[in-house]
């Protein structure tokens, strides 16, 4: 079964038409015409543009534009919501393995790079705390004062009432 870029390339030329006649009469540009019969979506836009120009240059070529459109979905594995947008399962799984390329290597280096230069921060940051500590104990000045609290006053169980200590 040839694809839809060959069905396109194909009507276009049994018509004998020029790319820039057929971007005239449909209003698509050029360069997106190229990439359609080429079979290239990327950087198409969303899906749902793409089955719109598929669309519009198949009617204009004479062709069911869409049937060809519902055949361009069926070929990237049908719509699927990608929160609030509409994307196609071989667009959805290009982002995937995109996303989940990261190399090994570079993320070591990061993350250890990092864990060094924290180190020597700490390091020097506790080594300038001990070089400006004094070199004398600190004394601490004496005060004249009671270790124990002695109330003025105790408390009978009987009465409570404060009974006042002769001192």
């Amino acid at each position: 079964m040839a694809s839809i870029g060959e069905i396109l390339r194909s009507a276009r030329q049994n018509k004998k038409a020029a790319l820039e006649d057929a971007s005239r009469a449909t209003k698509i540009k050029v360069d997106i015409l190229e990439k359609l019969e080429a079979d290239d979506y990327k950087g198409l836009g969303a899906p749902m543009y793409v089955k719109g120009f598929i669309k519009l240059y198949a009617d204009h070529l004479g062709l069911n534009g869409r049937t060809i459109a519902e055949a361009y979905l069926e070929s990237q594995g049908g719509l699927q919501r990608q929160g609030l947008r509409l994307e196609t399962q071989a667009t959805l799984m290009a982002e995937r393995q995109n996303e989940l390329r990261l190399p090994l290597g570079a993320v070591i280096a990061v993350v250890g790079g990092v864990s060094v230069l924290l180190l020597v921060w700490w390091g020097v940051r506790t080594w300038e705390s001990h070089r400006m500590t004094p070199s004398k104990p600190v004394v601490l000045p004496h005060v004249n004062v009671e270790p124990v609290y002695r109330p003025k006053a105790r408390i009978v169980a009987e009465t409570l009432e404060p009974v006042t200590s002769a001192r």
